[in-house]
């Protein structure tokens, strides 16, 4: 698979995850890394027995229709290895397997060689073995990612467990001042709230889509191949009618097609937490066969034993600032005719003060992070502690 197909594989998959994370939490902050999800879920497809129905169903779910299973561990082997060295990221994707379960010798060479990745055992209904996966998980993102295995979530019919947990902390190519932020009003779902609100006036990469009645920002990271994009609705639109159009606007293209010009921003500081189990979301693509019964996962074990899957959980963190973004993120002259003076072209505007949708993506594998930001409120609803 080439980068190209990979990156836009990656997109659509990102699209329709989105769309069933919004409407499974409406009225919160969203940050998921969908590469992460698709890297774990990817070494679940490589259980699966080769033409079944559950693979078939992971295919389609998973962006991967016309790719077999060889080709799709080739293409995660040369994105994770580009990865493995980046100093500003971190990624952990675990497998466990229940206790007493002899994982494939061919489907563990794959996971060790291929996704970095060796699958483990555990005992599901040991009282330990959240606290064993939840140690891992930080072990493998610098103490960063906590808690990803909440107290219901194993039980000792679990049999199979994908954890997966990724870190990104990068510093802005064009830094805000932090003494030009000032506490401004950003108009959420209710009433207005105060923010921390950054501000600068440089070039960057920006778009008008008047057809999607919203304007785009590109904000390059330093020393590495990362930029996010911000995607602000108008005044007169808002932010769930911009995510129903998500299908219709390619990042890629987007981002390669967006003109360098001097814009005033404005953005605020924040830091959103995310986690949800994702079985559910992931039965609303089309993936069902893999948590039942029927779950056809022959590759996966040396016994005969049958196998589904449990449990998918998860976890992603954000903090932006004026250095940069922690996530676990041409000049133009104007000639004059003889001596008349240049008139000064006013800088465009971009002022995130109501909710926006955002991705941190790399230039050639595609999104690391996606996700929204309507709210100020920091207080969990109950809806987001019951789905973990």
């Amino acid at each position: 698979m080439k980068d190209a197909e990979f990156a836009h594989g990656l997109e659509q998959f990102a699209i329709c995850l989105h769309d069933h994370l919004c409407r499974s939490n409406p009225g919160l902050n969203i940050i998921y890394s969908p590469l992460s999800i698709q890297i774990s879920a990817a070494m679940l497809r490589m259980g699966t027995t080769e033409g079944s129905v559950t693979a078939k169903e992971m295919d389609d779910g998973l962006q991967f229709v016309g790719l077999d299973a060889r080709e799709v561990a080739e293409s995660f082997g040369v994105v994770l290895k580009s990865y493995d060295q980046c100093p500003v990221l971190k990624m952990a994707n675990g497998l466990y397997v229940m206790k007493g379960l002899q994982v494939d010798e061919q489907f563990g060479h794959i996971l060790e060689q291929k996704f970095l990745s060796k699958p483990m055992e555990i005992d599901f209904g040991s009282e330990q073995a959240a606290s064993i996966i939840n140690k891992w998980v930080e072990s493998q993102t610098n103490n960063l990612i906590k808690d990803i295995i909440g107290p219901r979530v194993l039980t000792k019919d679990s049999r199979l467990c994908l954890v997966n947990g990724i870190h990104f902390k990068g510093e802005w190519s064009i830094r805000f001042n932090e003494r030009d932020t000032q506490e401004e009003d950003f108009f959420g779902s209710d009433k207005p709230s105060r923010v921390r609100m950054m501000h600068v006036c440089e070039k960057f990469f920006f778009a008008v889509l008047p057809k999607f009645e919203a304007t785009a920002l590109r904000m390059n990271y330093s020393a590495c191949n990362l930029a996010m994009i911000i995607l602000l609705p108008d005044e007169k639109s808002n932010l769930t009618s911009l995510e129903k159009k998500l299908s219709d606007i390619s990042l890629e293209a987007l981002s390669s097609a967006m003109n360098l010009e001097k814009v005033d921003v404005k953005i605020p500081t924040f830091t959103a937490e995310f986690q949800q189990e994702l079985s559910q979301v992931f039965m609303s693509m089309g993936m069902n066969r893999i948590f039942s019964g029927q779950a056809e996962l022959g590759g996966m074990l040396q016994s005969e034993e049958s196998l589904f899957v449990s449990k998918i959980v998860h976890k992603a963190f954000i903090e932006v600032n004026e250095v940069g973004t922690e996530a676990a993120a041409a000049t133009a002259a104007v000639a004059t005719f003889r001596s008349m003076p240049a008139r000064e072209v006013p800088p465009k505007v971009f002022h995130a003060n109501r909710p926006f949708f955002y991705a941190i993506k790399d230039n050639t594998h595609g999104l690391l992070f996606a996700g929204h930001f309507i709210t100020t409120n920091d207080e969990k609803p109950e809806k987001c502690n019951r789905c973990i």
